[in-house]
């Protein structure tokens, strides 16, 4: 039993780490998203400044103009659902963003 407990408990703890990584590396998190946009991409940011902060893994990029649109997708937290994150940037006519939103939407993977 001691040689068990010796083998087990460091593998299960290696295990749990290990999955929490993963986790944490390929989950795609609304609200660390929102947090960076806040934090980086504040009203009167440029659109070209813009575009370079999204393009890091969208599935698709629009820029219609006055408005940049944006998808994002990736598991969920429960790596059930697939969770896509539209992204809508608005901006002026000199081409700073004004506001910008964001639809969270769950889907079965």
């Amino acid at each position: 039993m001691s040689r068990l407990l010796r083998w087990g408990l460091p593998i299960a703890f290696v295990a749990v780490v290990l999955g929490l990584a993963v986790r944490n590396h390929y989950v795609l998190d609304s609200r660390k998203l929102d947090a960076a946009i806040k934090a980086e991409l504040p009203p009167g940011t440029p659109k070209i400044q813009v575009i370079k902060f999204i393009q890091w893994k969208p599935q698709f990029c629009d820029d219609l103009g006055t408005h940049v649109k944006a998808r994002i997708a990736g598991p969920a937290g429960h790596l059930i659902f697939r969770k896509d994150v539209i992204l809508d940037f608005e901006f002026d006519p000199s081409g700073r963003m004004l506001s910008y939103s964001e639809k969270v939407y769950l889907s079965f993977i």
